[in-house]
């Protein structure tokens, strides 16, 4: 059994905020090998993951937002916004998923917001995620 109390959380966010890219993440499974990965991301205002797709057939990837809000934008292949929403607390929105090939980016706009990441594995860093060619 594995706990997650709020002074890992606390540590997590402290990392987050020294971070240049001002968040940290978590890994809950073992291995890169293994089938599930499972990682929670702390994010601070300002964190902002560009916009980017996931190649590999098997990468689909979802996120549980516990705390905060993110803006979430999808893109077409030619880089237009197709959708763009807040989710996470008061929002209705608390579980995002895209499917491989989907170009997406994510913002915190809170002061600070916790992610479970979700997707299937194994973790190659070789195809980790792909940047779209604007």
């Amino acid at each position: 059994m594995r706990l997650i109390d709020t002074e890992q959380l606390d540590s997590l966010y402290k990392e987050a905020e020294q971070s240049e890219r001002l968040r940290s993440h978590l890994l809950l499974h073992d291995s890169h090998q293994d089938k599930v990965q499972r990682l929670l991301i702390a994010m601070k205002k300002g964190s902002y993951v560009d916009p980017h797709f996931h190649i590999l057939k098997h990468q689909w990837e979802m996120f549980t937002i516990i705390e905060g809000q993110l803006q979430v934008c999808l893109y077409s292949d030619e880089g237009k916004v197709i959708k763009r929403f807040t989710a996470g607390q008061n929002t209705g929105i608390t579980v995002v998923e895209f499917a491989p090939g989907d170009i997406h980016s994510v913002e915190c706009l809170t002061e600070q917001a916790l992610l479970l990441e979700v997707k299937e594995g194994p973790f190659d860093p070789a195809y980790a995620k792909s940047s779209p060619q604007w």
